[in-house]
């Protein structure tokens, strides 16, 4: 009898192991799956769609110190070179600039290439022959967006253009039809400004305004419009929102607009082998 009641208590000891194992393993799970949740919000662990830890460059804040940032004059000749270098792919038509301002934020690599092809192309000098070697289009390619997108020689398209690739010669030949009327800069319908401008160990920032402006028409008859001789200038190319309406010229309304009312964008330019490249632009909320 007494071997059976020392049995039992033996028993009952072991089981009393065994629970309080089990409540200490459910305690450790609880407090690393607590700890990696907390990782998770804090973005220290990120997880992929598929499920595997990813960095996505796209996405990352940039966070820097004020005094890890130099200011720059918006006269500099860096600054100013570095947003004509895009600027002159810009000032064709309303195609280009909504390349550029219809997203929240454009990155240089997911852009079509033969967009930043004809950026490059508005800075050859064409001979009469309108020919010219594919490695001199790819030099003035790589000029502007570095090793941020991937380069292939093959016949595209601009705005009244065919430029053909011929891969036995290794050069381009431009096909222009002569009816087709490119948008100038004077007629484009948006204007932009350089505000501010700042050097980081990495990159380059430029922040422009942007406006959006279109001459107002009155309606004279069913589908019949005339101009009014005014200008009526929108914060964006996505809003009705009214900034004005001038009646001075294009000229004047850009030295009289507030800028502080017009979108702001941020351009980056990312540091590669001691040079500056195109890298995104994107709204500028702060």
């Amino acid at each position: 009898m007494g071997h059976a009641k020392k049995k039992e208590n033996k028993s009952k000891q072991e089981e009393k192991v065994h629970k309080d194992r089990f409540i200490s393993n459910i305690l450790l799970v609880s407090v690393l799956a607590f700890l990696i949740y907390s990782l998770f919000l804090t973005g220290v662990i990120k997880i992929s769609p598929n499920g595997n830890n990813t960095n996505n460059n796209d996405t990352v804040e940039e966070i820097d110190d004020v005094e890890d940032r130099e200011k720059l004059k918006i006269t500099d000749t860096l600054v100013t070179s570095l947003y004509k270098n895009v600027e002159l792919g810009r000032s064709y038509n309303a195609l280009r600039h909504y390349y550029f301002y219809s997203y929240d934020k454009v990155f240089a690599r997911y852009m079509d290439e033969a967009f930043i092809k004809e950026m490059a192309l508005s800075k050859l000098v064409l001979t009469d022959s309108n020919s010219f070697s594919a490695s001199i289009l790819e030099d003035k390619y790589k000029d502007i967006v570095g090793n941020n997108t991937t380069y292939k020689n093959r016949t595209f398209q601009t705005q009244c253009s065919i430029v053909k690739y011929n891969s036995t010669l290794s050069n381009y030949t431009v096909n222009t039809d002569s009816n087709c009327k490119i948008t100038k800069d004077g007629n484009d319908d948006y204007f932009d400004k350089i505000i501010e401008a700042y050097k980081y160990s990495d990159r380059i920032e430029i922040i422009a305004r942007v406006g959006y402006y279109e001459e107002e028409k009155e309606l004279l008859d069913e589908g019949v419009y005339q101009n009014t001789g005014k200008i009526i200038v929108k914060r964006n190319m996505d809003t009705d929102e009214i900034i004005g309406t001038f009646s001075e010229s294009l000229e004047q309304v850009k030295k009289i607009i507030d800028y502080n009312k017009l979108t702001k964008y941020k351009y980056t330019f990312r540091l590669d082998n001691n040079k500056y490249y195109f890298y995104s632009v994107e709204v500028d909320e702060k």
